[in-house]
């Protein structure tokens, strides 16, 4: 299964993007099963809509993302959802052997209503990258990722931004710049327009996740890049770290 990777600073709104982007894909026909940070239980992501049978939460190690432990986790549960619907099957085998005894007693029939369906399996990954304290610079991200997408706060200092070895954000498939109310237009617009002087052929996204407003463009961006994840790839080249900005 292909992996859409959120990523970026703690307080970025990363699981609010992982939630609009779960519902989105669910409209397009695709089933993701969402990966959640340890930092925090399911009750968040839940809020956010996610179904809690395609929701896992993965613990990382102090100072580490969960991209180490990635695969074993994706691989559990998805082994959950297959064990589920084989219980689900073998219950419902066993029922319809029940009513041809019962239909042989003239005791009637008992309904499957109360059997739940099987789910569906998986064909998507989207995790938030968690456990990550620098911000930007977990090349493991861009190694786990099929689809990176990197969440930047719209209030983000522009010295933190033009850093170097902010592996994240020269590494991204999509930024997506998060704006929430209390922050003003004017800053809003400087972090965007910084952003494009020095990441020029990505898509650059402001998003107000809470409110829906834009998550269409983003989720556009990641099916494309979900169909041919090569052309969103913008090679770096060794000195364009020194020359971020001309």
């Amino acid at each position: 299964m292909k992996k859409i990777v959120v990523c970026g600073r703690n307080d970025g709104g990363k699981s609010t993007i992982l939630g609009e982007l779960y519902k989105g894909l669910k409209n397009r026909n695709f089933q993701p099963l969402a990966v959640g940070s340890g930092v925090q239980d399911e009750k968040p992501y839940l809020h956010k809509g996610i179904d809690p049978n395609y929701l896992t939460i993965a613990v990382p190690e102090p100072g580490r993302d969960i991209a180490s432990d990635i695969d074993r986790v994706i691989r559990n549960a998805v082994n959950q959802i297959k064990e589920k619907n084989k219980l689900i099957e073998n219950a419902k085998r066993a029922l319809e052997e029940l009513n041809k005894v019962r239909s042989v007693l003239e005791l009637g029939h008992l309904s499957q209503k109360d059997i739940p369906k099987t789910a569906a399996l998986p064909d998507v990954v989207l995790i938030e990258a968690v456990g990550i304290n620098d911000g930007y610079k977990a090349e493991e991200c861009r190694k786990l990722a099929d689809v990176l997408v990197t969440v930047i706060p719209a209030g983000l200092k522009g010295e933190i931004i033009m850093e170097a070895g902010n592996f994240l954000l020269d590494e991204a498939d999509i930024l997506v710049v998060t704006k929430v109310d209390e922050t003003p237009r004017d800053v809003t617009s400087t972090t965007i327009k910084l952003l494009q002087r020095i990441y020029r052929t990505k898509p650059i996204i402001p998003v107000v996740a809470t409110k829906g407003v834009h998550m269409n463009l983003v989720l556009d961006e990641v099916i494309k890049g979900l169909a041919e994840p090569m052309i969103l790839f913008d090679p770096i080249l060794p000195d364009e770290t020194t020359k971020r900005v001309n």
